[in-house]
């Protein structure tokens, strides 16, 4: 049976994480792992289009409503089929697999709907831009997050590390001509990106003053960090990170589990680490640009109580 997969990267936000959602700048990068893949295939019953999501147990066959974990899925094929008539509103199937832990700030929502639909695309030849992915994936993306930055869908879709600012064009970084090594640590504790944001507008409510002078010191390292991440300068980058994080800990959006993955790294020899996405649980990030390192840091993150942990490589290999 004729059948085409796609895969699509998580991503990771290096630095200006809220920040970002007051008007500053965000450095965020795609990774290769952990990912989502999505493949099409020929429906073997009946003519509704089914969906299959192995990480849920679910099978949903689409001649009834869809229960709440395929609704994102639901959207994506009517999208799918109300764009591009070389999309029929039935007869095949859908079936999704995610090693993208949700609720910790990789983007697993974008991830998988950018899986989906380049699988449905490769499936029916349909002809699309990148821009066009980013487009669609953004409307799915409002299921989960309501008003969404836009940073997953870009970063996601287009596959490319940007220097992000909302409300302005995503600049595009170039790929630093020497590798690094990223190492994600997931606490195992999932967030609602969405509460937390919540939760610090009211603080910056009660003082405007503090808040705001922190966003601006948030967002005064994505510049210098993008610059250093293009060149290549690790150690440098490393130092950004590292006062990113005191930054988001005066924030008081890190926790336990953070602070212990990020110590955990830091003794390991990284040259910087600190949370990534909205905190109070989720993941962290560690840099080093040693392979043995990166390796030494993912045993560390292990066994400080990393629920999972995720090496990615950068750099000029990737051409």
């Amino acid at each position: 049976m004729r059948c085409k997969s796609a895969d699509a990267a998580s991503k990771l936000i290096l630095l200006g994480e809220h920040a970002v959602v007051y008007g500053e700048a965000a450095l965020a990068v795609p990774l290769k792992q952990p990912k989502a893949r999505a493949t099409v295939s020929q429906a073997q019953h009946g003519r509704s289009v089914a969906v299959e999501l192995k990480d849920y147990n679910l099978r949903w066959d689409g001649a009834t409503p869809p229960p709440p974990e395929a609704e994102p899925f639901a959207r994506i094929i009517r999208a799918a089929a109300k764009r591009f008539t070389a999309v029929p509103a039935q007869g095949w199937k859908l079936a999704v697999r995610s090693q993208i832990p949700s609720g910790c700030g990789l983007g697993s929502g974008a991830a998988v709907a950018a899986a989906a639909f380049k699988a449905i695309f490769r499936y029916f030849r349909v002809p699309h831009t990148p821009q066009v992915l980013s487009e669609l994936v953004y409307e799915i993306e409002k299921l989960h997050h309501g008003t969404p930055s836009g940073i997953d869908n870009t970063v996601i879709a287009l596959g490319r590390p940007i220097l992000f600012r909302k409300g302005a064009p995503a600049q595009f970084l170039a790929t630093p001509q020497s590798r690094c090594f990223l190492i994600v640590g997931h606490t195992g504790r999932r967030h609602r990106t969405s509460e937390i944001v919540a939760e610090v507008a009211r603080a910056r409510g009660l003082d405007p003053v503090r808040y705001d002078t922190i966003f601006r010191d948030i967002g005064r390292l994505s510049g210098p960090g993008a610059k250093a991440f293009q060149a290549g300068r690790w150690s440098e980058l490393g130092r950004i990170m590292d006062r990113n994080q005191e930054l988001l800990e005066s924030l008081d959006v890190s926790s336990p589990e953070l602070d212990s993955l990020v110590a955990a790294a830091r003794n390991a020899g990284a040259l910087g680490a600190k949370l990534s996405g909205a905190g109070r649980g989720g993941c962290m990030a560690a840099l080093t640009d040693d392979p043995l390192c990166a390796k030494r840091t993912q045993r560390a993150l292990k066994a400080a109580g990393a629920a999972a942990t995720f090496l990615t490589e950068v750099g000029d290999h990737e051409g």
